[in-house]
């Protein structure tokens, strides 16, 4: 599996036959754009890329899916900055023919990966929009898609590489505060090719081994073997600690400003959106009207709602009913079944200060969801099966733990996981070495994707398709000489709310013409969060209006298109 992935990053040269014919690859599939392919060739038409493939991509293969897209005319670039490491986070913007242009449509933002470690979700997010692009004149018309499948470029490809996939970027960061700078990373202590964990003996250590002596839980007061649970690896400065120290600083997913912590050396930054990349992505998800941004990361396979830490005002309790919605479209698209969104915090088994997630929802007013693309309960080889229930994985580590121990002996045979075993550390320490290989636990081998992302183009497409739909009802519009009554409602007749509860919401405007004025009533009324299929309270205005004279009225709302409507009474 390791020599698959790096020989990945020979994409280069691979990126080229992304830019053959798709048809090439598979003759029975419809062309993109409804043209003909021999018409197409003689309209020198470029075609799209071949469909997507069950496999990991380099960066030089996403960037050419990117541009074969662009390329075709049915989507356009969206331009972000480099990373820290000088590599590119190719992005693109779509939707259906037709309509407003893309950036004034309500979005559906795909990101994949955020974390730097989740080439899962990096595959997931490429394989959503490449299925979404190939149906694109389905599409709702009034929605427009966003797809940053590599947003965090430099943890992604140490992650491909087989490197540590602990998600850093490559901002070099003091964390042990002893003036120097990434100079003691993980080891391959026992030159298996592999840098695995280590477990060191530790009397207060927070671990120690379970039942299944392969995993750890956490350790109680009377347990006599305790263990600190670090990467592989040598003290390389020689200040008693393993590995505190790993080249690189940001997981850009922790680096938002809502529940973020500045500790030094932690894995959010100095400062919060403190660098080009996710400051950029930030921009771009204001910039646009914006609907639900969905990240696909983590290895939970779960939809998780914001809640990155315990006390924020929405990390318990039963999500809103645009989450409820959302996880009814998530099971149904990917056959898992799950009863509500799971809090951030408990579908990662751990804390997430300064998530991406929360930012998005408290700052950005969209629908946020985590889209676990890979877990211990979704697989069985390369066949989707249904979890059973999920809330009960992430109630407790043991109980995660659990899942995959049957994951990996009951479909991967063993394979996947090393054994703990002694190795030699020096003056007279040792520890034991062992865990999780790479694309095993965090990502799954890579002849489980195409399970393990079927169904969640579907799940996108059904969410766009329930986006709320404000009609105008116009009551009354009725002349007295110059003075002009109209009284009007708005109507959502979606399948979700105009907005997050408690969030700005509806809005009905009055424009008036020239030499008009306004008597009496309301030329900019707030309506509030329209639920679906439910009716604005009715807006009134009087004004003078000289005969002939069109008033115009416009109705807006955070997650719907804008609707006007002109008035001549």
């Amino acid at each position: 599996m390791t020599t698959r992935i790096r020989d990945a990053a020979t994409g280069a040269l691979l990126a080229l036959a992304l830019l053959a014919p798709a048809r090439a690859q598979d003759p029975s599939a419809p062309p993109a754009n409804g043209t003909p392919p021999q018409a197409a060739a003689q309209a020198g038409e470029p075609a799209a890329p071949p469909h997507w493939a069950p496999r990991y991509r380099a960066p030089a293969d996403v960037a050419a899916w990117v541009e074969a897209w662009v390329a075709t005319g049915l989507a356009a670039r969206v331009a972000l900055p480099a990373s820290r490491g000088g590599r590119e986070a190719p992005a693109l913007s779509f939707g259906a023919a037709g309509g407003p242009p893309l950036e004034q449509r309500p979005t559906v933002f795909l990101v994949g990966g955020l974390d730097g470690a989740s080439l899962a979700g990096a595959e997931g997010a490429l394989r959503a929009a490449d299925e979404l692009l190939r149906r694109r004149d389905a599409l709702p018309r009034a929605i427009a898609f966003v797809c940053v499948p590599w947003a965090a470029p430099d943890g992604l490809a140490r992650t491909l590489e087989g490197g540590a996939a602990d998600g850093r970027d490559l901002l070099p960061v003091d964390d042990d505060g002893d003036l120097a700078f990434d100079e003691d990373g993980p080891d391959d202590v026992d030159g298996d090719g592999l840098v695995l964990e280590m477990l060191v003996e530790d009397p207060e250590g927070p671990w120690t081994r379970g039942s299944d002596g392969r995993f750890l839980v956490r350790a109680a007061s009377t347990d006599r073997l305790r263990y600190r649970r670090v990467p592989e690896g040598r003290d390389d400065d020689g200040d008693g600690r393993y590995n505190e120290d790993p080249p690189g600083g940001v997981v850009l997913d922790l680096a938002f400003p809502v529940g973020w912590h500045g500790e030094p050396g932690g894995l959010g930054g100095a400062l919060p959106l403190d660098d080009d990349l996710s400051r950029a992505l930030a921009d771009l998800i204001l910039a646009r009207p914006r609907l639900a941004v969905l990240l696909f990361q983590g290895n939970h396979g779960l939809l998780a709602r914001p809640g990155g830490v315990e006390g924020l005002a929405w990390s318990s309790g039963p999500g809103s009913a645009a989450d409820l919605s959302a996880v009814r479209h998530f099971a149904e698209a990917t056959g898992r079944r799950q009863a509500e969104a799971i809090p951030l915090h408990r579908a990662r088994a751990e804390p997430r200060p300064g998530a991406a997630l929360d930012w998005i929802h408290a700052v950005a007013g969209a629908l946020a969801a985590e889209v676990g693309v890979w877990g211990p309960l979704e697989e069985r080889g390369a066949v989707r099966v249904q979890a059973s229930a999920p809330e009960a994985l992430v109630r407790r580590e043991e109980g995660v733990e659990a899942a995959w121990a049957r994951w990996l002996d009951d479909v991967r045979g063993g394979i996947g996981f090393v054994d703990w075993h002694p190795v030699d550390l020096g003056d007279g320490r040792s520890a034991l070495v062992g865990g999780w290989q790479p694309f095993a636990r965090a990502n799954p081998p890579e002849e489980c994707l195409e399970g393990a992302t079927a169904g969640l183009a579907s799940f996108v497409e059904k969410l766009a398709a329930a986006a709320p739909a404000l009609e105008l009802r116009v009551v009354e519009a009725a002349r007295d000489g110059e003075v002009v009554t109209v009284r009007a409602r708005v109507e959502n007749s979606g399948r979700l709310a105009t907005g997050l509860a408690g969030a700005d919401g509806a809005r009905l405007s009055l424009a008036l013409p020239s030499g008009a004025r306004l008597l009496w009533g309301e030329v900019e009324a707030r309506l509030g969060v329209l639920e679906p299929g439910t009716t604005s309270r009715e807006v009134t205005a009087v004004a003078l209006v000289p005969p002939g004279g069109v008033l115009r009225l416009v109705a807006r709302a955070p997650w719907a298109a804008p609707v006007e409507r002109e008035v001549k009474p």
